[in-house]
């Protein structure tokens, strides 16, 4: 199966391509926000770009535009870190589907690429009803995500400490694996080591209260080839849970 971009076609080709049985769609949400000292602020906006390209290929969808600023507040404490409101993300999303929904497309699968959309985002789409056949597909579950994010790398001895959270191993790995001219591996500093529980309760006050440059867990191990690993891993992960969504 093969995805296309939504931006590089005509709305007639679209059109088409909906009569013809292709009504899926994928609308990633990334941000611009810090990723340490080693990786650029793009870093969720390109794996919104990147995983959402792959699950739409496998879902024979179309791939929206990644949007590039999400729900950054508690990055603020670092330069160059754009962040939305929750009010103001709310009113994208919904607006996002309301759009895509009028035009024919029966699945719409969000994606958020960073931590800080996830519950926004379940916000959002809780105020949301859907028309006609419309499906929504949200996927909300960050602690999910995180999970799988860590057995990925411990299949590879790398424990979930150091796989971490944000700018660790599992992150800098995809980046070396899809930007690797923007990785700056010679600045990559160990970050906040600590426990899961104590990530969770403190992040959103200001990732800078657990490290000084914005990093959860050690990006020093990270691979090319562990990170493309981690591309097909987390491509299965995400297409299963669209199917456990079909099924209801």
């Amino acid at each position: 199966m093969t995805a296309l971009h939504l931006d590089r076609m005509t709305w007639p080709e679209i059109k088409a391509e909906i009569q013809n049985g292709r009504d899926t769609v994928v609308v990633p949400f990334g941000s611009t926000e810090q990723h340490g000292r080693h990786l650029p602020l793009g870093t969720d906006a390109v794996l919104g770009d990147e995983i959402g390209w792959r699950l739409a290929g496998r879902l024979n969808a179309f791939l929206a535009p990644t949007v590039r600023f999400g729900c950054s507040e508690h990055h603020l404490a670092f330069n160059g870190t754009i962040s939305l409101g929750a009010e103001t993300f709310g009113r994208i999303v919904t607006d996002v589907v309301d759009s895509l929904s009028i035009h024919g497309f029966r699945r719409i699968v969000l994606l958020p690429t960073h931590g800080g959309n996830f519950k926004p985002l379940a916000e959002a789409v809780a105020k949301i009803e859907p028309a006609g056949e419309v499906r929504i597909y949200a996927f909300t579950d960050l602690m999910g995500l995180v999970g799988a994010a860590a057995e990925s790398s411990r299949s590879l001895g790398v424990d979930a400490a150091k796989s971490g959270a944000h700018s660790g191993e599992w992150e800098t790995s995809l980046m070396l694996a899809l930007r690797p001219d923007q990785v700056k591996m010679d600045r990559a500093t160990v970050g906040f080591m600590g426990e899961l529980s104590e990530i969770t309760s403190k992040v959103f006050d200001g990732i800078h209260n657990l490290d000084q440059n914005g990093v959860l867990g050690d990006p020093r191990p990270a691979t090319a080839e562990a990170g493309k690993k981690y591309l097909e891993d987390i491509i299965e992960f995400l297409y299963h849970w669209v199917g456990k969504q079909d099924r209801g």
